[in-house]
């Protein structure tokens, strides 16, 4: 099996996730989530929801980045809601 920096380095690979936490801490999850590698924060929803992505980076699997939401101080759920992966052959080649 591939070590995890030769496989981030041949693959893409992003996730879309819905993001629900504790009523009233919001703004305390944005701040520790912005700090994850390879997580941005799309949108954010008045009843405490957000979404964000994540991809892989050179240092941390988006499903390490992933793992690491849940324990996060006043996240509720974290619910994977698309994956892709694929080559980055692939990708390069369609450019």
């Amino acid at each position: 099996m591939p070590d995890a920096q030769s496989f981030l380095a041949d693959e893409f690979n992003i996730c879309g996730v819905l993001v629900q936490t504790k009523p009233g801490g919001l703004d305390d999850v944005i701040g520790a989530l912005s700090a994850l590698p390879g997580l941005e924060i799309h949108e954010r929803a008045g009843d405490g929801q957000l979404v964000v992505t994540i991809e892989d980076t050179a240092t941390d699997p988006a499903s390490e980045t992933l793992s690491r939401v849940f324990g996060v101080d006043g996240v509720l759920n974290a619910s994977l809601v698309y994956h892709h992966c694929e080559p980055i052959e692939d990708i390069l080649s369609e450019a």
